[in-house]
């Protein structure tokens, strides 16, 4: 008898283990499409690749079990009337455990599908979206062989329990396997229609068509025009639109002047809105989604390292400035504008980070897939049913009222776990695929489908205007945050939402800062600043922002041109050695010492959106410091280490009051605070900042709203200023996170054909 135990140890071992890891790969994989942490992307893949062993360990030994049971009855019972029946189906507990670990395998593999085909769709192009490498453009579909060898080595695992399974019939045994085969038909869909994008001009060869493309309007003279809709891609490419030249791709004439044929441009979304037609008549916010897909296209050039032809020209501009004026009154409103650079860096994080839907690649696609989704959903009650009624997985006894015997035996704890575990499976497996049906039709990539095929016309037009009236009242699942870090370098406590080495490592340094939602006040500061930056160009000249502000205290801030004296030519930031992060976090100081001066008092009404602005701005550039350094002009790992000095400098010179000073009036914080920081043994930073705020509260006495102007004017160019960037790597890895404010500027500016910051004079980093 000693020689069956550890066969059962191997089977508790390998049954638990396998629970446990069933519920963590189907937590973490649905999770794990939001958090993109390389720790938890590791986990979920090792625990992906313990399970099966550890489920086919169990599965071999249960059967081994079974074997060697059958084998010893044959043996010592020669007479079946002596002995008793052999245990089949439910009334054998090693029966029971091997198919629900088998139906744990199948659901796991069915989940982690979802997940593996969404990273073989689009994760090769967020790899290295910036490097202009044909895999990013030419989105060459990598086979899953990980996935696809989980899926053979789980129907040999059903292959193998097969003779175990006489008790379930046919019609158990077939729900069963169909369970399975859907799940494995969803997978080879997806994959197909990945393939056959990845050679589509559409979508694989988007980006290399739309640069070539953009080049042809460049050479025709096609984009110029003051405020007129350029003939932009929208949708509809094929290869019969398409004519290669030595110069790149280039989309034929008689392609381009059918105005009812398949292509579909920019300029005809708009003469068919202002020709009141239909839908797009009566809702402008389609016309401004097909500005933002087509928007997206052009952003794609750049994001896979293709030259934007445009570059340089008032066209783009002219376009950015007078073409989107949603109100009539002659220049484009800020909800409207940063609404449409929203959805567009929608699409592109769904570009890149996420299961494209499969209406993005053609109609019958998406149907079958939604269908395969409602199978697999009918599938996975129709196994519970299966498993409940021949209670493979049980949680009380068959018959309560009866008392405990060979034919109606007592449920242990542990298959009382094995049932809550498996039905929590099936309800995710459930849920999971809902919400996979649920996120595609409420997609804005599926009312881009059905819009082209609505613009397009044809037979099935009734159809899809209604299907899109249907659509459009479905909200897509949120992607991109609209929202702004805030930091505070004098009150670090004030916008922290969480501390500890541990924290930092799972969410990140932005997911230890609070966030406001980006105000209407900060949208049309930088609106404003962008016109008065870039609006005066002649036509033909190279965007340049505009260098110089009116006010007190000049752009050259934070020393005004009335300073004197030898300490502040030491403290000044004019020359090489001085950096925009130090720019930026003395300026952050000097903003927050005026704006803790005039906290007391009631805001000015005309200035109130000014101060919002202000302080918001002021705020996300401390965060930008603080957690996205990549994204400003100087190195990240110099940037990093600056921010460290200061923060640490600030703590020795404020001490346990870096909480909240809350013991004193804020006029007195602002006097102790303005001499702490201006002792001669601090940072220059925390002088520099201190000095800002005292000239600022001496320069604007009695007129706290043109400070206040002046501020929101300041930091709206130092937006403009910061956006134009060559660090597209780290705009995507921002999408990925959710999405940044500078990040919308950078795309706005991108459009209007600025690219890369200006020259600043004497070499310096600082504007």
């Amino acid at each position: 008898m000693a020689g069956p135990q550890p066969v059962g140890l191997l089977v508790l071992l390998g049954t638990v283990g396998s629970a446990v890891l069933a519920i963590l790969l189907v937590a973490l994989s649905t999770y794990g499409r939001r958090c993109r942490h390389p720790a938890l992307r590791f986990f979920v893949w090792g625990a992906s690749v313990a399970f099966i062993p550890l489920a086919s360990s169990a599965i071999s030994a249960l059967l081994q079990q079974r074997k060697t049971d059958r084998d010893r009855r044959s043996q010592y019972c020669k007479e079946p009337v002596v002995c008793p029946e052999f245990p089949e189906g439910s009334e054998s507990p090693e029966v029971q455990i091997m198919w629900t670990i088998l139906l744990w395998a199948v659901i796991m593999v069915i989940i982690r599908g979802n997940a593996d085909t969404a990273a073989a769709s689009a994760a090769t192009a967020a790899a290295a979206p910036s490097t202009g490498d044909d895999s990013v453009d030419g989105q060459k579909v990598r086979i899953p062989v990980e996935l696809l060898a989980k899926y053979a080595f789980v129907a040999w695992l059903i292959v193998i329990c097969m003779p175990e399974a006489e008790w379930l019939e046919f019609a158990g045994k077939s729900i069963f396997v169909v369970f399975f085969l859907l799940g494995f038909a969803k997978v080879v869909l997806k994959l197909v229609a990945f393939f056959l994008a990845s050679d589509s001009y559409a979508v694989g060869k988007n980006a290399r068509l739309v640069s070539g493309y953009m080049a042809q309007l460049v050479e025709e003279g096609a984009v110029e025009g003051h405020g007129q809709v350029p003939p932009y891609v929208v949708m509809g490419e094929s290869k019969d639109h398409i004519e290669a030249t030595p110069e790149g791709y280039r989309i034929k004439r008689d392609a381009l002047d059918n105005k009812l044929g398949a292509l579909v441009t920019l300029d005809r979304v708009w003469r068919l809105s202002d020709h009141g037609d239909g839908l797009l008549g009566k809702q402008l916010e389609l016309r401004d989604l097909c500005l933002s897909f087509s928007l997206f296209k052009s952003l794609r050039r750049r994001l896979s390292g293709y030259p934007l032809a445009e570059e340089g020209t008032s066209s783009p501009l002219d376009f950015v400035l007078r073409g989107l004026d949603a109100s009539g009154k002659g220049g484009p409103d800020a909800d409207r504008v940063f609404r449409v650079l929203v959805d567009e860096l929608w699409f592109a994080s769904d570009f890149y980070y996420s299961p494209l839907p499969l209406c993005s690649f053609s109609g019958w696609c998406a149907a079958l897939s939604y269908l395969l989704s409602i199978l697999i959903i009918a599938g996975a009650i129709s196994v519970g049913c299966v498993y409940q009624l021949n209670r493979v997985i049980v949680f009380s006894m068959e018959f309560p009222d009866e008392p405990v015997s060979d034919k109606n035996p007592d449920v242990t704890p542990a298959q009382k776990a094995y049932y809550l575990i498996t039905l929590f499976l099936l309800l995710a497996t459930v849920l999971t695929e809902t919400c996979e049906i649920m996120a595609g039709v409420c997609s804005n990539w599926t009312k881009m489908a059905l819009l082209g095929n609505y613009i397009r016309g044809g037979s099935s037009g009734r159809y899809t205007h209604a299907a899109l009236e249907a659509v459009l009242r479905l909200k897509p699942a949120k992607r991109w945050s609209y929202k702004i870090g805030q930091n505070a370098v004098l009150e670090p406590r004030r916008f922290g939402k969480r501390s500890g080495l541990l924290s930092e490592k799972l969410y990140g340094r932005a997911g230890l800062m609070k966030s406001v939602k980006i105000s209407t006040a900060v949208k049309d500061v930088v609106l404003r600043s962008f016109k008065s930056s870039y609006g005066g160009l002649d036509k033909g000249s190279t965007a340049a922002p505009r260098v110089g502000l009116s006010g007190k205290v000049s752009w050259d801030w934070p020393w005004p041109a009335t300073a004197s004296g030898s300490e502040n030519e030491n403290l000044s930031l004019g020359g090489s050695g001085n950096s925009t992060t130090e720019h930026i976090l003395a300026c952050h100081i000097g903003t927050k010492l005026f704006e803790m001066k005039y906290s007391h008092a009631a805001c000015p009404t005309s200035a109130a959106a000014d101060k919002t602005a202000a302080c918001h701005l002021s705020h996300y550039f401390a965060y930008l410091v603080a957690a996205a350094p990549g994204l400003l002009p100087d190195s990240t790992a110099w940037t990093e280490k600056r921010y460290k000095e200061v923060v640490a400098d600030v703590q020795a010179a404020l001490g346990e009051d870096v909480a909240d000073g809350a013991s004193e009036s804020t006029a007195q914080r602002y006097e102790r605070l303005l001499k702490e920081l201006s002792a001669s043994s601090r940072d220059k930073v925390l002088r520099r900042g201190a000095e800002l705020g005292r000239l600022l509260v001496e320069a604007y006495v009695g007129d706290e709203a043109a400070a206040w102007r002046f501020l929101a004017d300041f930091w709206s160019e130092m937006v403009l200023f910061v956006a134009p960037s060559q660090n597209v790597k780290g705009h995507v890895e921002a999408m990925g996170r959710g999405g940044e404010f500078v990040t919308l500027v950078w795309a706005l500016l991108l459009h209007a054909g600025v690219t890369d910051r200006a020259d600043t004079p004497r070499g310096s980093s600082i504007p």
